[in-house]
């Protein structure tokens, strides 16, 4: 009599992939590798999740699920919570670089209904929630959604990267900036961390600036 199979859960899976991309990168992760990691074999783990786009993405939904887990709901004000929300989503995509640039796989699993993403989609409730408190409704809110997703969601990608070497190349850039400014040439890694994290904070802030004018701009009109 064959053995029974053992029923493994989506999150056992999704932590061992987690374990797998933080320690050798995404293109370490396979259905192969994954299989071993919870001792199935692969074509299990395609019983799961049905093709790695999905596996990958569905491991980003999953991260985003620790952020919601951050996230502060003590938040009084819109602006309050949505800091808060960029900086629980930050927050987990710089402990997980290598899951933060699966963002791509994630929307190609939605697009082609393959899977859903409820963590992120929660999230996207949140900031639009906020939004709506602020006073954004109709193409001012999709308008603000979208200046907020592309800004945070594009700075995370690039900034987690930047992260996982060591800011090597972020400095280099700083360097490239030329004559005039030798004192960024000789930025520590701190230094370029701190330097870093003010321009994220201080772009956010713009964008949270300019998406309060447009509730105003509505107002006046």
């Amino acid at each position: 009599m064959a053995a029974p199979r053992p029923s493994v859960s989506h999150e056992v899976f999704l932590e061992a992939a987690l374990t797998i991309a933080d320690e050798f990168g995404a293109d370490s992760l396979t259905t192969r590798t994954l299989g071993k990691a919870v001792g199935l074999d692969a074509t299990t783990i395609y019983r799961y999740f049905g093709s790695k786009d999905v596996l990958l993405g569905s491991l980003f939904d999953y991260v985003a699920g620790k952020a919601l887990a951050l996230i502060d709901t003590e938040a009084r004000t819109p602006r309050e919570q949505l800091r808060g929300i960029i900086a629980a989503y930050r927050e987990v995509y710089f402990s997980h670089p290598n899951v933060a640039r699966m963002n791509g796989h994630m929307a190609d699993m939605l697009q082609a209904g393959l899977a859903t993403a409820p963590n992120v989609m929660q999230l996207s409730g949140l900031v639009i929630t906020a939004l709506r408190e602020l006073g954004l409704s109709g193409e001012s809110l999709a308008q603000g959604y979208q200046m907020i997703e592309t800004f945070i969601v594009g700075a995370v990608m690039l900034e987690s990267g930047a992260q996982s070497s060591d800011m090597t190349v972020r400095a280099l850039r700083y360097r490239s900036m030329g004559a005039g400014a030798p004192e960024l040439a000789i930025l520590e890694h701190e230094q370029v961390v701190e330097l870093s994290d003010t321009a994220f904070w201080s772009g956010v802030d713009a964008i949270l600036d300019t998406v309060e004018a447009m509730v105003t701009d509505c107002s006046d009109r």
